[in-house]
């Protein structure tokens, strides 16, 4: 090879190599613009709190004190770690204030928070961007004030289930964009929703957009993933995800015409022919029927079980086919069972199941029953634990039948997020606290539970126990071991001590709560109020609370209003 040729060869390759490093940034860069981080906000991280007092809002700090004064129609707090209020006097007109008061971002007509649906976030806003209103139009900007998007939209609102993403609107369609201004969506729709798909990991990040648009013949709808991508063309009367599926490959149910079909990404799995679809999680199975015929595909497309039977129900891992008086049993891959069990639903190395007198009972992996006795229900806890009911008494037994807590209660029911059951004793009204080793506590009578962060509180108008998650009983003073004082109870009245159990405040009131900032609310004679670690009224105010869970920020009390986030109001009642 000459000398010529061989450098040709070398240009070539450094051409090559130059050209795929411009493509690799570019496609870098480019998914950049779909990538952005949400901000997570604990309870600990919150500086501010809305304030509400007689109908009007202002804000006060984590210590109780008042930053903003009381005078507004509305203040929302995007993000509460962030001195930016949005203040509005009569409910039309918004503009932002920092903490003294000054007007933030005055280049702009108006400026807004953007709400979000509370179940997505414990702060109900955007908490990263405001929008802004120029000349009529609305655009984004972060809370430095940049500009994020130009004043191009006729609206900007949240699309529910969607943190980050915004649905926008000009000329009366809709499109989203993300809250770096990148556009997932150009604005051609009637209407825009999340397909509501939602896993622990990514929560609802990997959901996808139902589609909708107007035609003669009426709506048309078809759906786009995540980023963008149409994945179904609006052709269909409706189309709705099978959200309970995990993975990134999206199924769709589709209808045209009033019959149902369905697609896994853009590939058609089942032809639009079928006048019902549902699906069955457990097994990732579907329950199809045409006309008056039901049978069984998995998300395949393959049969399981012929579309011959009057009516199809799955109880775990069986599926129950009957037709006229008869029934036939297969398990999940539709083998043909000759068993008097209908419902197979497996826990750990055991199964619960169902026979065809409804009858409960466990058996072993080789189908041996475990109880001796029959059970009208059976529901697995945890660690080979099982509630069960008999003769309108529940208690628990153990895999092998052994009862581990006598069938004395009304109802026993796990508390979510934990490894700890309450259980219900209705004639005395009272609510014990099952730990996880199957001890019972003796809990309160009129008890309310609630589970927080790293607890359980079990309480009632006169008296509160605490358990960790796992069911063992401790003290508030374990939980917070940097307060000053803790709630005290001694012959149904209550008080407060230092660490050292030492009296501070006398044992003179009805109840007292936990010390949030400096203060303690007390009760006495039905009626709240405030005092300092010294025991001193934080004012003469005087609050008729109806709730039990009652909580103080200096001299306010906390409401609970998902909707609005943490409100603290001073509104005497």
């Amino acid at each position: 090879m000459n000398k010529k040729k061989k450098n040709i060869i070398i240009f070539i390759i450094v051409l090559v190599i130059i050209l795929a490093g411009v493509i690799g940034v570019s496609i870098y860069l480019n998914n950049l613009k779909y990538k952005y981080e949400l901000s997570v906000i604990q309870d600990n991280d919150i500086k501010y709190y809305k304030l509400e007092k007689d109908g009007l809002y202002g804000v006060i700090d984590r210590d109780g004190n008042v930053v903003i004064e009381p005078k507004y129609t509305s203040i929302d707090i995007p993000n509460p770690t962030k001195a930016v209020f949005i203040k509005s006097d009569d409910g039309k007109n918004y503009s932002a204030i920092d903490d003294k008061g000054n007007q933030l971002y005055a280049d702009y007509d108006s400026v807004e928070a953007i709400s979000i649906n509370s179940i997505t976030s414990n702060i109900p806003y955007e908490k990263t961007v405001l929008k802004y209103k120029q000349g009529g139009l609305y655009g984004l900007i972060d809370f430095d004030g940049k500009k994020i998007t130009e004043n191009i939209y006729n609206s900007i609102t949240n699309i529910d289930y969607k943190e980050g993403n915004l649905k926008v609107e000009q000329n009366g369609s809709y499109g989203v964009i993300n809250i770096k201004g990148t556009t997932i969506l150009e604005p051609v729709y009637d209407a825009i929703m999340a397909d509501g798909y939602y896993n622990e990991a990514t929560k609802y990040e990997k959901a996808g957009f139902i589609l909708r648009i107007v035609t003669d013949e009426g709506y048309r709808f078809g759906y786009a993933d995540r980023t963008g991508k149409i994945i179904l063309d609006t052709l269909y009367n409706e189309v709705s995800r099978l959200t309970e599926v995990k993975g990134d490959d999206v199924y769709l149910v589709t209808s045209t015409n009033g019959r149902y079909g369905l697609y896994k990404n853009n590939k058609e799995i089942l032809a639009n022919e079928y006048t019902d679809i549902s699906f069955d999680p457990n097994n990732n199975l579907l329950i199809v029927q045409k006309d008056q015929a039901q049978g069984v595909v998995n998300l395949e497309g393959n049969n399981i079980v012929p579309i011959d039977y009057d009516n199809i129900i799955i109880g775990g891992k069986y599926i129950d086919a009957q037709k006229g008086e008869e029934t036939v049993v297969f398990d999940s891959n539709g083998n043909n069972l000759n068993t008097d069990i209908l419902s197979y639903n497996q826990v750990s190395d055991l199964a619960i199941v169902i026979d065809k007198n409804n009858n409960y009972n466990i058996v072993d992996s080789s189908g041996n029953k475990k109880l001796k006795e029959n059970y009208t229900y059976i529901e697995y806890f945890n660690n080979n634990y099982f509630i069960v009911t008999k003769d309108g008494k529940t208690g628990v037994i153990n895999g092998n039948g052994n009862v581990v807590i006598n069938l004395e209660y009304d109802a026993i029911q796990a508390i979510d997020g934990t490894n700890v059951l309450q259980a219900i004793k209705t004639n005395e009204n009272r609510t014990d606290i099952i730990d996880s080793n199957m001890n019972i506590h003796e809990g309160i009578v009129n008890a309310n539970v609630v589970k927080k962060d790293n607890y359980i509180k079990v309480y009632s108008e006169t008296e509160v126990k605490y358990f960790d998650l796992s069911g063992n009983e401790i003290t508030y003073k374990e939980l917070f071991p940097n307060n000053t004082l803790y709630a005290s109870e001694s012959n149904g009245k209550w008080g407060l001590v230092d660490k050292n159990g030492k009296v501070v405040v006398n044992y003179d009131y009805d109840m007292v709560t936990e010390q949030n900032g400096n203060v303690f609310g007390v009760k006495k004679d039905g009626v709240w109020q405030v005092i300092d670690t010294s025991g001193e009224l934080v004012s003469d105010n005087k609050y008729n609370l109806s709730w039990l869970d009652v909580t103080f920020l200096g001299e306010y009390y906390k409401i609970n209003n998902s909707t609005m986030g943490t409100v603290y109001s001073g509104t005497v009642k």
